[in-house]
């Protein structure tokens, strides 16, 4: 794409951030006004989400084999996840070893009843990782990625109005790895044909969905829906 297409997608991106910034949840997160139960849910909800990331990536690997700057970008940020050779620095084992420092059990991940909201976001990721046109994945990562620093940022200053001893390596990592990977995705749209703009556009008002929905479980919203 030329610089032009390239400041499109970044302008669309930072206007879904800026939106989810701006999300009821983050804006309470970081009033620490969240009550501990939300601050759980969020936990419970985003633990499903890093549980099953891995497998996007792995889908979206199967479908994208050009241009050979995002396959490296897809694999690093896969690497990443698995921790990079290391079992113990898997992002899902931190987040374990998150779980039990807030008094929580795998059983507790495992028996969440999930409602409307974290149900459409991994349904909506899976389809996009399964996707023929590789580029909507591509703005859905954008947005997913870059949301990690507003999302985790709020939860960690939340997280301490009721855990202040708390020192876990899920918060810092997923912010200081994901604005990494933010910033080589923007490098790989670089890399795509300028007839992948509207793709990516439109992956990236997909990813802003599915993140929206997760906080609005975690705030509660639908509760009331079976």
């Amino acid at each position: 794409m030329d610089t032009t297409a390239v400041k499109k997608v970044e302008a669309a991106t930072e206007e879904s951030l800026a939106r989810i910034s701006d999300h009821r949840f983050i804006r309470l997160a970081h009033e620490r006004a969240l009550s501990k139960d939300q601050v759980l849910r969020w936990i419970l909800c985003a633990g499903r989400e890093s549980e099953t990331f891995p497998t996007i990536l792995v889908r979206m690997l199967e479908r994208v084999t050009d241009p050979q700057l995002v396959v490296d970008v897809l694999k690093e940020n896969l690497d990443d996840e698995y921790g990079n050779g290391d079992p113990n620095e898997a992002h899902f084992q931190h987040y374990i070893h998150l779980l039990h420092a807030v008094g929580l059990t795998e059983g507790d991940f495992r028996g969440y009843r999930e409602r409307a909201g974290i149900r459409l976001a991994l349904d909506l990721a899976g389809n996009v990782s399964t996707q023929p046109v590789p580029e909507i994945a591509i703005g859905y990562m954008l947005v997913n990625e870059g949301m990690t620093p507003i999302t985790y940022g709020a939860v960690d200053v939340a997280i301490h109005k009721y855990y202040p001893e708390l020192d876990n390596k899920f918060f810092q990592l997923h912010v200081e790895v994901d604005e990494h990977h933010v910033r080589e995705l923007y490098r790989a749209v670089g890399a795509l044909d300028e007839r992948a703009l509207d793709d990516v556009l439109f992956g990236i008002a997909l990813g802003e969905r599915g993140m929206a929905v997760l906080l609005d479980e975690a705030l509660g919203v639908f509760d009331a829906v079976s």
